[in-house]
């Protein structure tokens, strides 16, 4: 007896009665459905959360070399150890502020630079603080 004459064979049950099922219910339609949506879902989620860190990586990594650039204007001479601050000509999103104050060591100022980057869905603020020699300090001599 082979399995082509008798396709009933295949779709026994346990009790020994004979189902001849075809297709899927209507509640494994639903529930399948249900499953492959919520499965999108957190796709789209989890794709949207990748996507805002690649972002935020990308602005944390250019607001720190720009804070670095303006350090070093700001440490070579080309910005005013007077404070002020701006935007950034090459990027108008980009702004920056400096601030300069004296330090407990004699003949260095405390410098920060401020770098954000006002963004609705990613806003970035990066900070940079260093040591400058003070070009007006003079050391006193020591007399003995």
């Amino acid at each position: 007896m082979s399995l082509l004459r008798c396709p009933k064979r295949l779709f026994r049950s346990r009790a020994g009665r004979s189902t001849n099922r075809h297709g899927l219910s209507l509640l494994e339609v639903i529930l399948s459905l249900a499953i492959l949506g919520l499965s999108m879902g957190i796709i789209g989620r989890l794709y949207f959360l990748g996507y805002r860190s690649a972002m935020q990586t990308r602005y944390r990594s250019e607001a720190n070399m720009i804070a670095d650039t303006k350090m070093a204007e700001l440490a070579s001479g080309v910005l005013p150890l007077d404070g002020g601050g701006g935007s950034i000509d090459e990027n108008p999103e980009w702004r920056y502020a400096v601030e300069v104050q004296q330090s407990q060591q004699p003949g260095l100022l405390l410098s920060t630079v401020t770098v954000t980057r006002s963004d609705e869905v990613i806003p970035i603020t990066v900070s940079l603080v260093r040591f400058i020699p003070d070009p007006d300090y003079e050391p006193e001599e020591d007399e003995e």
